[in-house]
């Protein structure tokens, strides 16, 4: 098996893998959905075989003590992390194969098994074998104030709901926070991140990515850090904005701001940065891009 990725897209609702095989004519998709706070693996991730005869799906679950984790998806899988009311840990794995023959897919989905080692998660999954292609997604139910280190690579990541601290890197994939607060650090190399109704002390890094913020009316917490380096920004800022928000980009980025939003900025344009300022008190929201476009947008208008 050989899988080769042509496309990551993340946004507010899913991330999206598109697969081909080694000639290019027996792709599958891969749509992971983060919408459902249900554990149910269909509501999350779905693989569309295309031209393979066959689909066929499994699951596996094992709690784990409270406990900081690292967890690492699977080659070409993803995560999506949220809080709930248990003491401990619950990790799924959520797992799907397409391919000729219902034997042959079932043989892979046995031998795809989640691997714990102390308090190290990650996923076994056969290497390099026969004609087929698989999708795999971890969900990761945390305790209140959990302590987590998570990595993909050709894949997304998905916060949602999460009370806590978390380490995110994503590596040619996108990573989505989502009414989540704590002490969250992300990092995403060719994909790009979104962020929307979040608080506490968050730190989101993209390099050859996309931005995207949604903000809510009052950032809860110490602040929000946001950059991208080689990607767009888009900034949706609601109109009552209680929080000091700096949105900048360097002499050569293009600023476009919409909305009635836009009468109440305050813009200074010098040398080496152009800057809008938005909000009262102390700046506690920054926002820039390197080698990028910003759009800065009224949130009345509900355009993510």
């Amino acid at each position: 098996m050989k899988r080769v990725f042509l496309a990551v897209l993340i946004t507010a609702a899913a991330v999206i893998l598109v697969q081909a095989g080694e000639n290019g004519r027996r792709g599958v998709s891969i749509t992971t959905n983060d919408d459902s706070m249900s554990d149910d693996c269909s509501q999350h991730l779905q693989v569309h075989q295309n031209d393979f005869k066959s689909l066929v799906r499994g699951e596996e679950t094992r709690a784990l003590p409270n406990q900081p984790l690292t967890i690492h998806a699977e080659h070409n899988g993803g995560i999506q992390l949220s809080t709930w009311d248990k003491p401990e840990f619950s990790i799924k794995l959520c797992k799907q194969v397409a391919s000729d023959d219902d034997a042959q897919g079932r043989k892979v989905l046995d031998q795809t098994t989640l691997a714990i080692d102390g308090s190290t998660v990650s996923v076994k999954a056969p290497e390099n074998q026969n004609d087929y292609s698989m999708g795999t997604l971890l969900l990761v139910r945390a305790p209140r104030d959990a302590t987590l280190d998570m990595d993909v690579h050709n894949g997304g990541i998905s916060v949602r709901r999460f009370t806590g601290t978390a380490k995110a890197e994503a590596q040619n994939g996108g990573i989505s926070l989502k009414q989540s607060t704590g002490k969250l650090t992300v990092h995403a190399q060719n994909g790009g991140i979104t962020i929307q109704d979040c608080g506490g002390d968050v730190d989101a890094r993209v390099e050859n990515g996309g931005l995207s913020l949604k903000l809510p009316e009052r950032w809860d917490g110490k602040g929000l850090e946001a950059h991208t380096q080689n990607g767009g920004l888009v900034v949706d800022v609601p109109r009552n904005l209680a929080s000091g928000l700096e949105v900048s980009g360097s002499e050569h980025v293009s600023i476009i701001c919409k909305g009635d939003i836009c009468d109440n900025g305050q813009r200074t344009w010098d040398n080496s940065h152009r800057i809008f300022h938005f909000g009262s008190g102390s700046t506690q929201i920054r926002a820039t891009t390197v080698n990028g476009g910003i759009v800065i947008r009224d949130r009345s208008k509900d355009t993510i």
